[in-house]
């Protein structure tokens, strides 16, 4: 037989190819094996049973009854009584107090409040009469509106049918006038007073500058509107006339407003509001108009403007809610004041008995130099004060069951008030409270700067010396016994922001299945079940983060 033999090389090129084959194999072989790989699951069998629920929190002591005495006014300590751990009774002085010094206070908030009140009152009558005059104007205004439309087509058809530059008819605008200013005075005046357009728009201005001023110097809205149509008749007359001197204008204002009212207006301030406008540069467009009957309607039509824009003011309800509420700013700081002087004048007394726990009151000093004044609390009463998050405090009911727990020991006590709202807190709070709710802590959120809860307290019922105010201490609310309730341990829920689930077994198809469930009652091992499972319901007992799918095969360990 003959013998071959086989090169080095060959054989080495075999033997790789040899290990390619069974790497290749192995791999294939790995791939199929995980690809069967079933998970491997323990069941839990759903029972009935009882949860004993409860409601975790801290919170913190203090006392039951507290009086803290502040000073919200100046004034000067007379004599301090007590200090600090020092025992009092009912009815015992603490300290007296020198209340001269709030006498200018009460005067000058009367006066305040006083004026506050008569402007308010002003403003509601002022009001009714400014919409009554505004339903007049309104219609005054578009009638005039057209007039002057219609006298501006006539000027305009005038102007381009004529060949001379004169008007056919010369207004009384041209005569010379004894009383019109000259160019140097113009030039002066305009450096003193306020200068406006030469057109409607400074009419405008002007005249509503002129009623701003009347209205200060007037009591009512009668007597504002009266006021405005007996100036605004004089300076359409003087500016018709051609008398352009701001001077002169003033002195006739003043005239006629002397004829028609005598002593209620102080005519000196109407004439400086005439005179402070510079009519001679707001007056000329319309005195030097081709149609005197133009100007003459121009110029009413922009004092209109202006009394409508006053008594749209004083109409507005915007306005009489600004001076109720400075009203009853100024009350509410005046009772505050007069409060305090009484109790001040009377002296501090206790309301029961306790115990002094601060005092910043020293003899001679003014009150608005104490950071604090003085505190009485009754340390035979003692509470705890927790904060409810929103998934508990429907649970918790004024009267259940507590107990509270101290460094030093346990107490039992009782829900004795909550609050009807929830204080503070952001949107951020309820994934907080939901968590802590899932664990059986109720007010997480509350424990963070942007938490919201709602605050109870609780009472303890028979206090000692080792319970003391300022410290934390924790608290159990039984919130209810349920007994003989579908109950699943809280190790085989899956927690989702959508809700809570469990994997729930198919005996027939070998198979679990994500399966949403309704929960209620929390104790520390077992969760109600209230829709989703009944007893006998087989599930996975400690689901595993890596289930993926929603249905898929298990072994059962």
């Amino acid at each position: 037989m003959a013998t071959v033999k086989k090169s080095k090389k060959g054989i080495i090129i075999a033997i790789i190819a040899v290990v390619v084959a069974l790497a290749v194999a192995g791999t294939s072989i790995g791939i199929i094996a995980a690809k069967k790989k079933i998970p491997q699951v323990s069941l839990y069998t759903i029972s009935t049973g009882d949860i004993n629920e409860v409601v975790n929190s801290t919170g913190t002591v203090s006392s039951g009854t507290v009086k803290d005495f502040k000073v919200s006014s100046v004034a000067t300590v007379k004599e301090v009584f007590v200090k600090v751990g020092d025992e009092v009774k009912a009815g015992d002085m603490l300290a007296t107090f020198d209340t001269s010094g709030l006498d200018s206070q009460l005067s000058q908030l009367q006066l305040t409040y006083a004026q506050a009140k008569e402007s308010y009152e002003t403003a509601v009558i002022n009001q009714k009469a400014a919409k009554a005059y505004l339903d007049s104007i309104n219609p005054e205004i578009e009638e005039l509106e057209k007039k002057v439309a219609e006298l501006q087509e006539i000027v305009d058809y005038s102007t381009t049918s004529t060949t001379t530059t004169e008007p056919t008819t010369k207004p009384s605008t041209t005569k010379p006038s004894t009383t019109a200013i000259s160019t140097t005075e113009r030039s002066t005046e305009s450096t003193t007073r306020k200068t406006y357009p030469a057109n409607m728009a400074g009419a405008v201005e002007a005249l509503t500058d002129l009623v701003a001023s009347i209205n200060e110097i007037s009591g009512s809205v009668e007597e504002t509107n009266e006021l405005t149509r007996i100036v605004m008749s004089v300076i359409i007359q003087e500016i018709e006339n051609g008398n352009l001197s701001s001077d002169a204008i003033a002195d006739k204002v003043g005239e006629a407003v002397s004829k028609a009212i005598s002593d209620s207006i102080n005519v000196e301030i109407v004439e400086a509001a005439v005179r402070a406008v510079d009519w001679a540069a707001i007056g000329a467009s319309f005195a030097q108009a081709p149609n005197v009957n133009l100007a003459s309607a121009e110029v009413r039509l922009a004092s209109l403007y202006a009394e409508r824009q006053l008594f749209e003011l004083e109409a507005s309800q915007d306005t009489v809610n600004a001076k109720k509420q400075f009203m009853i700013t100024s009350k509410n700081a005046l009772d505050v004041v007069q409060e305090a002087d009484e109790e001040l004048t009377a002296g501090w007394v206790a309301p029961f008995d306790g115990t002094i726990t601060s005092c910043d009151l020293v003899p001679g000093i003014q009150t608005n130099m104490l950071a604090s004044g003085l505190s009485l609390q009754n340390l035979d009463e003692m509470v705890v004060t927790i904060s409810l998050g929103e998934y508990d405090t429907h649970k918790v009911k004024v009267g259940m069951p507590v107990t509270i727990t101290t460094a030093y020991g346990q107490y039992t006590g009782e829900v004795i008030s909550k609050a009807p709202t929830a204080t503070g807190g952001s949107s951020s709070s309820s994934a907080l409270d939901s968590l802590g709710s899932m664990a059986g802590i109720s007010g997480l959120s509350s424990l963070t700067a942007t938490g919201a809860g709602v605050q109870t307290v609780i009472s303890v019922n028979v206090p000692d010396d080792n319970i003391i105010a300022g410290f934390d201490a924790d608290v159990v609310i039984g919130v209810g016994d349920n007994v003989g309730i579908t109950v699943v341990p809280i190790e085989s829920i899956v927690l989702e922001k959508t809700g809570s689930y469990v994997y729930l077994y198919n005996e027939e198809e070998g198979t679990v299945t994500k399966t949403q469930i309704t929960t209620g009652a929390i104790s520390d091992s077992y969760y109600q079940v209230l829709s989703g499972l009944q007893p006998g319901d087989k599930i996975v007992a400690t689901p595993s983060s890596d289930f993926t799918d929603e249905t898929f095969e298990v072994k059962v360990k």
